[in-house]
């Protein structure tokens, strides 16, 4: 009786020790996916329904505040645009989400084309975003962060292409 032991476990009990910095990144990714997950859908339902009275009644408002003087009134813009557009939010947060989690799983793998799904994964939103919030401060200041984290990841998934093969 013959058994062939060939898995495709996702966490394979080998690993080459030389990529010890892989792995980190890998768990990072896994840790992130998981946060990325929970926050959006938290999020979404615990947002009101419909428009509050606060904001149908402060459009007079939203014309004087232009200037990025008063702060409030320029988070609260940024909230405003948040929450128009919440569900296009949720959803390219999942997809995207999903897909720098399947990227992740390909690369324990030790696979290549893992790195390019979660390079897509990864700077896509940072696209969505600035086309969204790009024009105010607070949008300018996410993004930014949101971009320097996402870039540090790939160059450090990009340090550890050589461990990955075409399959």
């Amino acid at each position: 009786m013959e058994h062939n032991s060939q898995t495709n476990d996702v966490f394979p009990t080998t690993t080459n020790p030389s990529n010890g910095m892989l792995n980190v990144l890998i768990i990072l990714t896994f840790i992130r996916c998981g946060i990325s997950y929970r926050v959006p859908c938290s999020a979404t339902l615990r947002a009101p329904k419909s428009k509050s009275p606060k904001y149908v009644n402060n459009r007079k408002t939203w014309k004087e505040a232009d200037s990025p003087e008063n702060l409030w009134k320029v988070l609260w813009r940024f909230s405003k645009k948040s929450y128009d557009y919440k569900n296009l939010l949720l959803a390219s947060g999942l997809i995207f989400t999903t897909l720098c989690l399947i990227g992740a799983i390909r690369m324990r793998k030790l696979r290549k084309s893992g790195y390019f799904i979660y390079v897509v994964g990864k700077l896509a939103p940072i696209v969505i975003a600035i086309g969204l919030f790009g024009s105010s401060f607070f949008g300018a200041i996410s993004v930014v962060f949101s971009a320097i984290f996402a870039v540090l990841f790939v160059i450090l998934y990009s340090t550890q292409l050589k461990y990955l093969v075409n399959k």
